[in-house]
């Protein structure tokens, strides 16, 4: 459902269960003020980002206020009782370091980031959940299956970041 997804996907500190090129997402105050952490090819990156927990839809909204810069909303409509769509929309402006890694190559750059990173992230997001409330209602089998599928994409992903 729309609440359970949202529930989850807003757990901010959580993220890096399904997107392995998070290091760590940490709450700083009760107010919505966050910092992460990533690496890609041994490039560190932080940011610190201010966000909101959206009602109607349900999702967040968020803007970097240092750090990397990027910003974006994710929203959560239901399709029926149990099922959503998840909506995204994220700017983020590349740093020199980052952009200088894959010089030439913004075509590559642009691919790798929405059909690779982005994608099985968000998959990967999909499949914790199912696999969390599988686990939730006992069937401990298909929950560690579709922890399985997470952690082989989390590996892919590793392994590309490289």
């Amino acid at each position: 459902s729309d609440a359970i997804a949202s529930s989850r996907f807003t757990d901010l500190p959580q993220m890096s269960r399904w997107s392995p090129w998070l290091n760590s997402v940490t709450y700083l105050d009760s107010a919505g003020l966050t910092e992460w952490n990533l690496n890609v090819r041994g490039v560190k990156f932080s940011w610190r980002a201010r966000s909101e927990i959206l009602e109607n839809p349900k999702g967040i909204k968020w803007e970097s206020i240092s750090g990397l810069k990027n910003r974006g909303f994710v929203e959560f409509e239901p399709t029926s009782d149990d099922s959503c769509v998840m909506k995204l929309k994220m700017s983020i402006i590349m740093p020199y370091v980052l952009v200088s890694l894959f010089q030439g190559m913004p075509s590559v750059v642009q691919e790798f980031l929405q059909n690779k990173l982005l994608k099985w992230s968000l998959e990967m997001f999909r499949d914790a959940v199912k696999a969390d409330l599988a686990l939730e209602r006992g069937d401990i089998e298909l929950g560690d299956a579709l922890f399985g599928a997470v952690e082989g994409r989390a590996n892919a992903l590793e392994e590309a970041l490289k």
